[in-house]
């Protein structure tokens, strides 16, 4: 492992990098969704559900000037170096706090305007899925890359688990200060419109779902992503069983899921029931497949470690870009369509509904499809190193055959049969490269 002085520098850069990229996206989001409220919205209260996008912008804007500013005016060498890297760790921690400090503030007061109908294509909190799903795969791919790990600082300590709950403890308490922001502003509220007491209450539920929901979702990634640090780096073999338990869980929590969704597809409920029930559960979806692409990430690292494979890295990077596209894909979609075609308002919102829902089954085939190619070359690197025996080709075939009968019921059935199709499929596809998975670390067992 590194030295903490090259750690530090490392961070600083994947920090200032990160940086860059939330401030793409968010300019990217932000521009969408002011000229769709300029083009549409019915008054200025609209404006409201980018503050969180204009905040991210401005956040980001002034910690990239002020650190490029700081570079220009000293020279450079090593104390200099340092301390800009330390400048870019210290903006990144004090941009999520900011970011934080202002979705906690604005949380309640949109929640009370409702969203209005501009915003299908995502709603308020949009940008912080995106860049949670794009950076955070960023800030994992970059630490693996470089081999350095994110609690570096205990890794090496007897009491690891103990510091990883602590930082638990840290990441609860820093809930509770949001929490304590958005009663704040629900106060503000209360005070300026006086709501009825019973949507208080239920404003006060939703806050309070969203922040114990958040917190277990990521208290359960980071419990996860900390596991693999601990094991992979005391593993001896080429693919630690870390790795291939992680992808056990993820399986494991995509199937609760899936089951979860099939039951409301299945259930005799209106279609409208059906939306509104996906739609709590989407977020996990989203937590899901960043587990999913932390695991990619490690095997993927794992292995290159004991054999170069251009081909498997070309099928891991496919899979990454594929669904980190469809992630800000989905949140682009519905601006766009506003944007770009404002004359469907007046057709009513039956027919964009109906658009928007075309366009999120076009991005998530369009997912499907990548992840499969990825899959089929990673079938093809290990079969191409002799790591596997070549049957497994023949899996290429059924995946081919499960794809071409998706497409096919779509045209034929509703698309919420279809999806309980999907998520079998999805299920079935993740065992079997949880068994490639498995096969391959028998097989070069020792052989680092």
């Amino acid at each position: 492992m590194f030295y903490d002085e090259r750690i530090e520098s490392v961070k600083g850069r994947i920090s200032r990098n990160a940086i860059l990229i939330s401030f793409l996206v968010s300019v990217v989001l932000c521009g969408v969704h002011l000229a769709n409220i300029i083009r549409n919205a019915p008054n200025n209260k609209c404006y409201w559900f980018v503050v969180l996008e204009i905040a991210i912008c401005a956040g980001c804007a002034f910690a990239l000037l002020l650190g490029g500013v700081r570079g220009k005016l000293q020279e450079r060498d090593e104390r200099t170096e340092a301390a800009q890297s330390a400048f870019y760790n210290r903006a990144a921690r004090a941009l999520i706090l900011f970011v934080m400090g202002v979705f906690a503030f604005t949380l309640p007061v949109v929640l009370y305007l409702g969203r209005p109908s501009s915003f299908a294509d995502g709603g308020f909190d949009g940008i912080l899925y995106v860049l949670f799903f794009i950076v955070g795969i960023y800030v994992v791919y970059g630490f693996r890359r470089n081999d350095i790990y994110f609690n570096y600082s205990i890794m090496e300590s007897d009491r690891y688990y103990k510091g990883v709950f602590k930082n638990l403890g840290k990441l609860g308490l820093l809930a509770l200060a949001f929490l304590g922001i958005s009663a704040i502003s629900l106060m503000g509220v209360i005070a300026l419109e006086s709501p009825e007491p019973v949507r208080v209450l239920k404003i006060c539920l939703h806050v309070v779902a969203y922040y114990v929901g958040a917190f277990l979702e990521l208290a359960i990634l980071y419990l996860l992503y900390s596991f693999l640090e601990k094991c992979s780096y005391n593993s001896e073999n080429a693919i630690s069983k870390s790795t291939i338990l992680s992808l056990g869980i993820t399986i494991f929590i995509y199937a609760a899921y899936a089951a979860s969704m099939i039951f409301v597809y299945a259930t005799a409920i209106t279609q409208a029931s059906a939306a509104l029930l996906s739609s709590l559960l989407s977020t996990l979806d989203t937590y899901i497949k960043f587990a999913l692409l932390i695991f990619l990430t490690y095997f993927g690292y794992e292995y290159q470690r004991m054999r170069k494979n251009r081909l498997l890295s070309a099928a891991c990077i496919t899979i990454l870009l594929g669904e980190t596209l469809a992630v800000l894909a989905r949140q682009i979609s519905g601006g766009m369509l506003y944007v770009f075609m404002p004359e469907l308002m007046q057709e009513g919102g039956y027919v964009i509904n109906e658009i928007l829902a075309m366009v999120n089954v076009s991005v998530e085939d369009a997912s499907t499809l990548a992840d499969t190619v990825g899959l089929v070359l990673v079938i093809f690197a290990l079969v191409k190193d002799k790591v596997i025996h070549r049957a497994h080709r023949f899996a290429i075939v059924a995946f081919g055959a499960f794809g071409g009968l998706e497409v096919f019921l779509r045209t034929q059935i509703d698309v919420l049969e279809v999806n309980i199709y999907h998520f079998i499929v999805e299920i079935i596809v993740l065992c079997y490269f949880a068994v490639l998975v498995a096969c391959t670390a028998k097989r070069t067992k020792g052989m680092e």
